[in-house]
């Protein structure tokens, strides 16, 4: 891993790392092919509220991003990604 994709990582707590494998063991998939999947449907279904990943700090808080509970079983990882905002 990248000293990116680690820091990315140690973000997300045990109980959320279950819930992404659970979720993605569902589908028939990694964790990494989950996500990625993920995270296209969104890019297709928001074009234009696209916006590049910060570090929660630089950002808004008044900022959000529209999903859809199609996304995922739970809507785990679109509170995930909006957590990562």
């Amino acid at each position: 891993m990248t000293n990116r994709t680690e820091s990315v990582a140690a973000r997300i707590d045990s109980e959320s790392r279950t819930k992404l494998t659970r979720a993605a063991k569902e589908c028939n998939l990694t964790v990494s092919a989950y996500l990625e999947g993920v995270i296209e449907e969104h890019i297709d279904r928001n074009p234009r509220d696209l916006r590049a990943l910060e570090s929660s700090s630089s950002r808004g808080s008044d900022q959000a991003m529209t999903t859809t509970s199609e996304e995922s079983p739970d809507g785990f990882v679109e509170e995930m990604l909006e957590g990562l905002e």
